[in-house]
């Protein structure tokens, strides 16, 4: 007798959380990311450059010889 008011109420639930869920993340935007990329855009921040020179992080690698003998051995 108890089944309908559980299934009910779970699916309630699940409606609420999904409410819930999309509340959340736009004030987690608008009050955390929002302001950090206004505050980096405007003091020219640049978040993605790791390296301490400003340069390129690319590794230049020899070239291999190509035959099969190399292809088959893969490690």
């Amino acid at each position: 007798m108890l089944a309908w008011p559980l299934e009910v109420w779970k699916a309630y639930a699940h409606r609420a959380g999904g409410y819930q869920t999309r509340v959340l993340l736009n004030l987690v935007y608008v009050i955390i990311l929002g302001p950090a990329a206004f505050g980096a855009r405007l003091f020219g921040a640049h978040l993605m450059d790791s390296s301490p020179t400003g340069g390129s992080t690319w590794l230049a690698r020899p070239a291999d010889e190509k035959s099969l003998a190399v292809l088959r051995r893969q490690f």
